[in-house]
């Protein structure tokens, strides 16, 4: 075992990030239709030397209900080079035409903080966690979000339930699973077998402190629904504590009421992790290791607002689209009336890093929130001004401001303020990510970003038609890993004449 010294253990949940982008409608002309009504034409693929058709077979995967609005834009990345990532950037052009119409003609730039960059090394990083064999099968594809290739190690504490432990040959395919896509994840039954949930939390600890090498400086408990947006950003952030010395980072709940803290214990208390397990005032694993480095330390909680533990529930799209800074994010499984598919928010990662839920606001009252929503304000809430010939003022919503979303009514003034009322659905109309995967934009190479945003007509609304909006995201040519040129956005070129049919 490496000499005793200062060794950090911190507990998070999730990490965000930065971007500088470029957005541009696709490299064909014209204008095309987007009523597109299922039957009434036959789908072609072979490809037609006209550049300005586009193939929509790709949307039968989603049983929309036809005839569907339709429309879409591409955006090419660029990067930031002061990495700075705005809560809003206000943008001059529309990131769409009319609704009904798509324009493939123009183009649009959005920056970002980050383009596309190498796998942060971060070999001086442990993980832990202990959770159900189950829910880790299912936490697989989201840890493949940040984790592989990284040179971090995961520990991972199984059972079946409580009363039944992991099976082995079900943990060994697991551990193959993560192997296959380059993460060190190791597996394991609880140390003592009848160890409660919150005992385990310590028994964890120090199998994390055993395995420590000369490159490990920090110790980091997270759960089974903790999400890191940017190992980078998470590792730019230690840079800012002297490893040397004992610290205890974390984060409040969102939620005065329930002050539960992020975070372990510094080395100054690996000793007492056996009497601490067997001292518990409370099941809750973070507050009992709060507990027992309170007891034998010194070292005190320093805040990281930027650490999350999305405490509140209901719908939770104020919170997404706040703009806020996220370093991490828990408990994101639970949110109630639609189900968030993190792996799909935080695709678009993979081509402009932070930028996931980075905000772009357009003219015609618009927002990006990238990776969750584009949110539509028809009455002039944005721009402070009525839509219509006679127009007119009207009361402006102030962006830097949470939307009170969620249905608690908890306190967050110490977390999430300054906040304002949640908006209703005449002021307010949410387009929420669908789908998000990688796809060939046409060079042979499947390295383009779709995001599929979503809204389900109603009866008596407008045409009462599904709506759906894709944004196709890739890397422009100075974006490459760790490239950090500057793009602005320019004025689309002018519009070509001429309807083209869009085929699905």
């Amino acid at each position: 075992m490496p000499p005793r010294r200062h060794l950090l253990l911190i507990a998070f949940l999730t990490v965000l990030t930065l971007v500088l982008l470029v957005a541009r409608t696709g490299s064909h002309d014209g204008l095309r239709g987007s009523w597109l009504q299922k039957g009434e034409q036959e789908y072609d693929p072979t490809p037609k030397a006209a550049p300005c058709v586009e193939h929509l077979g790709w949307l039968e995967q989603y049983q929309f209900n036809y005839p569907i609005q339709y429309v879409s834009r591409k955006i090419i990345t660029s990067t930031s080079p002061t990495h700075e990532r705005p809560s809003l950037t206000i943008q001059e052009y529309p990131l769409f035409d009319e609704p009904t119409t798509v324009n493939l003609a123009e183009s649009r730039t959005l920056e970002v903080p980050h383009g596309r960059l190498h796998p942060a090394d971060a070999s001086n990083l442990i993980f832990g966690l202990q959770t159900t064999i189950s829910r880790l099968k299912d936490t697989v594809k989201h840890l493949a979000r940040w984790l592989p290739h990284t040179g971090a190690r995961l520990y991972a504490i199984l059972i079946e339930n409580e009363e039944t432990p992991a099976d082995d040959l079900e943990m060994e395919k697991l551990q193959k699973i993560f192997k296959e896509q380059g993460m060190d994840v190791h597996l394991m039954h609880p140390v003592q077998q009848n160890d409660t949930f919150a005992q385990r939390y310590f028994s964890l600890v120090s199998v994390m402190y055993s395995m420590r090498n000369a490159k490990t400086q920090w110790v980091i408990t997270i759960d089974d629904d903790t999400f890191f947006p940017s190992v980078h950003d998470l590792l730019a952030l230690l840079a800012k504590f002297d490893a040397s010395q004992p610290h205890y980072l974390g984060a409040l709940s969102e939620d005065w009421w329930a002050v539960n803290h992020y975070g372990l214990m510094g080395f100054v208390v690996a000793n007492y992790t056996e009497d601490c397990a067997q001292h518990l005032r409370t099941s809750a694993g973070d507050v009992s290791v709060m507990d027992c480095i309170y007891a034998h330390s010194l070292t005190k909680l320093t805040h990281i607002p930027s650490l999350h533990q999305v405490d509140m529930h209901g719908d939770l799209s104020g919170f997404y689209e706040s703009g806020r800074e996220l370093l991490s994010l828990h408990h994101w499984k639970e949110s109630v009336g639609y189900r968030l598919e993190m792996d799909k928010m935080h695709l678009v990662a993979d081509v402009c890093d932070t930028c996931f839920l980075q905000r772009w606001q357009f003219p015609n009252d618009l927002v990006l929130t990238n990776g969750f929503s584009i949110a539509h304000y028809p009455q002039g809430h944005i721009t402070g001004t009525k839509p219509g010939v006679l127009g007119g003022a009207i009361e402006k919503v102030d962006l830097n401001e949470v939307e009170r979303t969620w249905g608690d009514e908890i306190n967050v003034l110490h977390s999430l303020a300054p906040t304002r009322g949640k908006m209703d659905s005449e002021a307010k109309t949410s387009y929420r990510l669908l789908d998000s995967l990688l796809v060939d934009a046409g060079d042979g190479n499947k390295d383009t970003v779709r995001q599929v945003y979503f809204k389900k007509g109603e009866k008596g609304v407008g045409d009462g038609r599904d709506t759906v909006m894709v944004l196709d995201w890739k890397a422009g040519p100075n974006a490459g890993p760790d490239d950090k040129g500057p793009v602005k956005l320019e004025e689309p070129p002018k519009k070509k004449d001429g309807l083209r049919e869009t085929r699905a």
